[in-house]
C-alpha cells in the first residue's frame, strides 16, 4: 500500500485557500501573509512530501479561499506498508483569515484505516509560527518540522504501551462515554456504537478485552467516517456526517488521544 503524493493540481481541488494570494480583506494591517503553497514548496525540496489535504467550509460570502487548512506530510511516501503498520506525518494547519496561526504537529497514520490520528503536545510538542512582521516565518516552520519528526520515536514509544494495555469491556465503554461528547451532534447516539468495529483486524478478543490502541481506533474511525444511526430530537432516524472540517478534525483526534492515556492507566 503506497500513499497518493498530491501535486498542485490536487491540492488545489481539495484545499483552494492553500493557494491565496492575499489575507482575508478584513485582516489588519499588523497581519504578516505568507502563502501556504510557498511553505508547501519549501517542504517539498525538504523531502516533506503531501499526502493529503482539506479546508474548512464558510457561510461568509468571499471568505471559502482564505478559510483553515490543513495538510498532512510524510518524508517517505513511497514506501510499502502493510495492513496495521503506523507511520508518522508532519501535521500543518493554517488559515489566511486569522483564525490559525502555522500549527505544526505530529501526526499518525494507520494503514488499517485512512484516519490519521494527530499527537497532542502533551505526548509530542506542537509548534506554532504565528502571522507576525517578522521575515523568517518560513524557516521557522521548515525548522519546526524537523523538530516534529525528531521527537515522532516519542510517539511511537506511546503507541507501544497502548497496544500492551488491556481493557475490558467496561472499560471500553466509559472510554466511548467520555468520547462521544467530543462530537457535537443533535443525534442521540449509544456509546456502545462507537465501539463496533469496522473491520475484521479491529474485533475484541473471545472475552471482549481490547487494547487501548484498538479500542483509540474503534472509537475514533467511528467519530470521524460518520454513518452512525441515532435519533433526532422529534424520534427520526439518522446518520452521522463524516467529519470534514480541519479544525474539528485536530480537536477530535488531540482529545482521544488524551482520553487514551487516561484509559492506559486504568488498564490491567
Amino acid at each position: 500500500m503506497l500513499a497518493t503524493v498530491l501535486s498542485d493540481t490536487d491540492l488545489m481541488r481539495a484545499a483552494p485557500s492553500i493557494f491565496a494570494e492575499e489575507p482575508w480583506e478584513r485582516m489588519s494591517d499588523r497581519y504578516r501573509f505568507v502563502p501556504t503553497i510557498r511553505v508547501v514548496e519549501k517542504l517539498r525540496d525538504e523531502g516533506f512530501l503531501p499526502v493529503m489535504a482539506s479546508q474548512g467550509r464558510t457561510r461568509i460570502p468571499g471568505k471559502r479561499d482564505f478559510t483553515r487548512h490543513m495538510i498532512r506530510f510524510r518524508q517517505d511516501p513511497f514506501k510499502k506498508a502493510v495492513v496495521g503498520e503506523e507511520v508518522p506525518e508532519v501535521v500543518l494547519l493554517n488559515s489566511h483569515d486569522g483564525s490559525s496561526a502555522y500549527n505544526l504537529m505530529a501526526g499518525i497514520f494507520r494503514f488499517v484505516c485512512s484516519n490519521g490520528m494527530v499527537v497532542p503536545a502533551s505526548s509530542v510538542g506542537s509548534m506554532k509560527v504565528r502571522h507576525s512582521g517578522h521575515e523568517t516565518m518560513v524557516k521557522e516552520v521548515i525548522d519546526a518540522s524537523y523538530k516534529i519528526i525528531e521527537d515522532t520515536p516519542k510517539v511511537f514509544k506511546g503507541i507501544e504501551m497502548l497496544k500492551r494495555a488491556i481493557v475490558n469491556p467496561r472499560q471500553q465503554l466509559a472510554f466511548a462515554m467520555a468520547a462521544l461528547p467530543l462530537r457535537e451532534s443533535s443525534l442521540d447516539i449509544e456509546p456502545r456504537q462507537l465501539l463496533l468495529p469496522r473491520r475484521i483486524e479491529d474485533q475484541p478478543r473471545p472475552n471482549g478485552d481490547r487494547s487501548v490502541w484498538g479500542t483509540l481506533n474503534v472509537v475514533q474511525e467511528n467519530l470521524m467516517r460518520g454513518g452512525i444511526r441515532g435519533r433526532t430530537t422529534n424520534g427520526g432516524r439518522r446518520r452521522t456526517t463524516a467529519i470534514s472540517n480541519p479544525g474539528q478534525d485536530v480537536k477530535l483526534n488531540r482529545a482521544l488521544w488524551t482520553l487514551a492515556e487516561e484509559l492506559k492507566k486504568a488498564a490491567s
